[in-house]
C-alpha cells in the first residue's frame, strides 16, 4: 500500500533556513548601521527585501511540507507545525516591512524607511534558534514512530506500563529512539547529549531514564562517550506514553517595535 503522507522537512532544509534567516540578519543589520541619503541606501534595501521574500518561501515550503507529512499525528510533529507556521508568519511579515522600506526609500523618506527596516530586524528576533526547536520536535516525532514500528516487530503489545515518567523524561526518550544518541560522562559524573545536535535535554533527565530502566548507554571508542539505546521497557513507555498538549509555544518573534508616528492596531486577547 502506498504511504498516503508526503516526506516532512528533512534536516538539510532546516539548516538552510537557519543560514537564511543568519543572512538576512546581517544584512538588515549592515542597513541600520548604513549612512547616507536614499539613493545610495535603495540598492542595498532592494537585496535585503529579496533575500527575505525568498527565505518567506522557503519557510512556507517546510511548512506545507510539515503539513502533509504524518508529522500532524504526533504531539511532537505537531509542535513542529506550529513554530513552522509562526517562523513562516514572521518571515513574511519581515518581508513586507522591508518592502515598505524599499517604497519609503524610492521616494526619498528615509526616516520612514529606518522605522521600517527597525520593525523588519524585530520579526526576526530569536527565529535561528526557534529553527532549532523544529529540529528537535521533528527529531522526538521520528522517535516516536521508530518506536512504533519497534514495538511492532516485537509484539510487545499496548498494554499500559507501570513505569511512570514525565514530559521531560518522554521528551528523552523521543529523541533516543532512533538510536543515534551519543552521551558525554565528564569525570565528575555528569552527562551531557552530544548528538543528536538538538536534542536538548539534562544531566539529571537521563540518569532518571537509565534509573528507570528505559535506555542502556554503550561504551564507544572514544574515552567517556557512550551511545544510547532504548531498553524494551523504553519503547513500550514511549509508545504508550499519554504527553500532554503544550499549548504555551514560545513567540518566534516578539510584537514589532512602535516607533514614533506610528500607530499599531490593537491586538487581541489570548
Amino acid at each position: 500500500m502506498t504511504h498516503p503522507f508526503t516526506p516532512g522537512p528533512i534536516d538539510e532544509d532546516l539548516w538552510a533556513l537557519t543560514q537564511y534567516l543568519l543572512k538576512c540578519g546581517d544584512l538588515l543589520d549592515g542597513l541600520t548601521r548604513q549612512p547616507g541619503e536614499a539613493p545610495q541606501r535603495l540598492a542595498d534595501t532592494i537585496r535585503t527585501g529579496s533575500a527575505l521574500y525568498r527565505t518567506s518561501l522557503h519557510t512556507g515550503k517546510l511548512l506545507t511540507q510539515a503539513s502533509l507529512s504524518d508529522a500532524a499525528t504526533t504531539i511532537d510533529g505537531q509542535e513542529a507545525i506550529a513554530i513552522l507556521r509562526r517562523l513562516t508568519e514572521a518571515t513574511s511579515n519581515a518581508a513586507a516591512r522591508a518592502s515598505d522600506a524599499v517604497s519609503a526609500l524610492a521616494h526619498g523618506d528615509t526616516a520612514s524607511a529606518d522605522q521600517l527596516l527597525e520593525q523588519s530586524r524585530a520579526h526576526l528576533y530569536r527565529t535561528p534558534v526557534a529553527v532549532q526547536d523544529v529540529s528537535g520536535a521533528l527529531l522526538r516525532h521520528d522517535g516516536y514512530l521508530y518506536a512504533q514500528e519497534q514495538a511492532a516487530r516485537e509484539n510487545l503489545g499496548t498494554s499500559t506500563p507501570t513505569v511512570k515518567v514525565s514530559e521531560a523524561q518522554r521528551s528523552g526518550l523521543a529523541a533516543f529512539a532512533r538510536g543515534e544518541a551519543v552521551v558525554h560522562e565528564s569525570a565528575a559524573g555528569t552527562r551531557e547529549v552530544i548528538a543528536p545536535l538538538y536534542a536538548h535535554m539534562r544531566g539529571t533527565t537521563i540518569d532518571a531514564l537509565m534509573d528507570k530502566g528505559l535506555v542502556c548507554l554503550t561504551q564507544l571508542v572514544q574515552q567517556d562517550r557512550y551511545g544510547v539505546q532504548l531498553t524494551t521497557a523504553g519503547v513500550q513507555v514511549l509508545v504508550s506514553a499519554r504527553p500532554v498538549r503544550n499549548c504555551g509555544l514560545v513567540r518566534t518573534t516578539p510584537t514589532p517595535v512602535r516607533t514614533k508616528g506610528t500607530t499599531l492596531p490593537a491586538r487581541p486577547r489570548r
